[in-house]
């Protein structure tokens, strides 16, 4: 009998999971620039992570959008998010 080999579909399994997680993360971050009352994403340490939050204009801040545990990839993503947010939407997309 051969043995499988299941590193490749827990490989898979994994990546499918990370790619959920980064389409519920940008279908969010969408929803919060389109309601008009997004101004900037910012980073915040909590519980031992750096979270990427959205900060409303009235200065109040939303659920963390995305949570890492370098500081720099929660950084770089809160800018990627940021010059997101400068392109204006085409009015198809609505």
């Amino acid at each position: 009998m051969t043995e499988v080999d299941y590193s490749k579909y827990e490989s898979r399994n994994a990546m499918t999971a990370k790619l959920a997680e980064t389409q519920l993360w940008q279908h969010n971050l969408v929803s919060l620039i389109r309601s008009g009352l997004f101004l900037r994403a910012e980073t915040k340490a909590c519980n031992g992570l750096f979270t990427v939050v959205g900060v409303y204009t009235d200065e109040s801040t939303s659920a963390p959008l995305a949570k890492y545990s370098d500081p720099r990839r929660a950084a770089d993503a809160a800018n990627l998010v940021n010059r997101l947010a400068l392109v204006t939407p085409l009015v198809e997309a609505n």
